[in-house]
């Protein structure tokens, strides 16, 4: 294998295997939990990590190629404000979650489920737009370890961009996945039924606050 090739590899997978942090899947489940299309949950794990991405590479690259370091205060600032943003997309989707309620509706003889949510339209709204953000804030925090790690893949300015780029493709390509795969057995695995959809909601927000407190408490992980 030609280094080239073994540095666009090695990128690509960290990238992907990066992606399956369990605050980057506390984050896009809480989003995923609202029962979108597979091809929309598709699109909202995309979008996180292009957020991600471009925090990764905007930040990332400029330290590779000026040579200067990032404060020692910043991803530890990056690490909290990710805890609180989990907590607070914990609790919203708890709270959404109290807001469903389904009505019944009679079709030929057979009934027939349909749920609603308050708010469902501007949720649809502004979820690819807070994704991206929350992506950036998760790739802030990580750009410290990740930049400090590059000297053992690339040992030139342009191999470091290269890594960061492919880097990012992977993560990508990995949360668009995930997406889909968890918005289809979210589909699927609660239709018609509103109290298995309150609930996923809720266990989803559960977990997006607990590893928003844990990361608070420990400082990562």
């Amino acid at each position: 294998m030609t280094p080239i090739l073994l540095l666009v590899s090695t990128a690509f997978a960290m990238g992907a295997m990066h992606s399956f942090g369990p605050d980057h899947l506390a984050a896009v489940s809480v989003f995923v939990s609202r029962k979108p299309s597979a091809r929309r949950a598709a699109a909202l794990g995309a979008r996180w990590a292009l957020g991600h991405s471009a925090s990764i590479l905007l930040v990332g690259g400029l330290v590779v190629l000026s040579g200067l370091r990032l404060p020692e205060r910043f991803s530890p600032l990056a690490e909290r404000l990710v805890g609180v943003v989990l907590i607070g997309l914990g609790l919203v989707s708890i709270w959404r979650a109290q807001r469903l309620h389904a009505h019944v509706h009679a079709h030929d003889g057979e009934a027939h489920w349909h749920v609603h949510s308050h708010a469902h339209g501007e949720a649809h709204d502004h979820s690819h737009h807070a994704l991206f953000g929350i992506g950036m804030l998760h790739g802030l925090a990580g750009t410290g370890v990740l930049v400090a790690l590059l000297p053992s893949f690339a040992d030139t300015r342009a191999g470091g961009v290269l890594f960061l780029v492919v880097f990012g493709i992977g993560t990508v390509c990995s949360m668009a996945l995930f997406g889909a795969a968890a918005g289809e057995v979210m589909r699927r695995g609660t239709r018609a039924n509103v109290l298995l959809e309150r609930r996923a909601m809720i266990a989803a927000g559960v977990l997006s606050a607990g590893v928003g407190a844990f990361w608070l408490a420990t400082g990562g992980f």
